[in-house]
């Protein structure tokens, strides 16, 4: 698959990839995710690309008390991502990403512009993001 380049112009070091919410616990509900492996496909193709050209990609894990809980198996990563070292890893409590933790001034102190969003609970997490 080739992949185009966009219809802008940025500079790769003032762009971010979030990845939110893409944890092992989402994929075993009662209702499974649309077409949940090219979902997973797709996302790995968005976060390989950052990775060539040194953006930085966040991977955002939400945390509660019922289903996602901090260290449970439900809680990590679905396996089929794979954060490099570079990468940023962050625990959110609340469906804002940016409330109560510190993506704000991270991206802030990278002198990060523009953001792009991937993951899953678009009503209601990508939104409040």
């Amino acid at each position: 698959m080739e992949v185009n380049e966009p219809p802008f112009s940025y500079r790769h070091s003032q762009v971010a990839l979030l990845v939110i919410n893409v944890q092992r616990g989402l994929f075993g509900k009662s209702t499974p995710i649309y077409q949940g492996k090219l979902l997973l496909d797709n996302i790995h193709l968005l976060v390989d690309r950052p990775h060539l050209t040194n953006t930085q990609v966040i991977f955002i894990q939400n945390s509660d008390t019922h289903d996602l809980v901090e260290g449970s198996e439900e809680w990590q990563l679905h396996p089929q991502l794979h954060p490099l070292s570079v990468d940023r890893i962050m625990i959110k409590c609340h469906d804002n990403a940016f409330q109560e933790t510190d993506l704000d001034g991270y991206l802030r102190s990278r002198n990060i512009r523009n953001i792009v969003v991937t993951g899953l609970l678009t009503h209601c997490c990508i939104k409040a993001t």
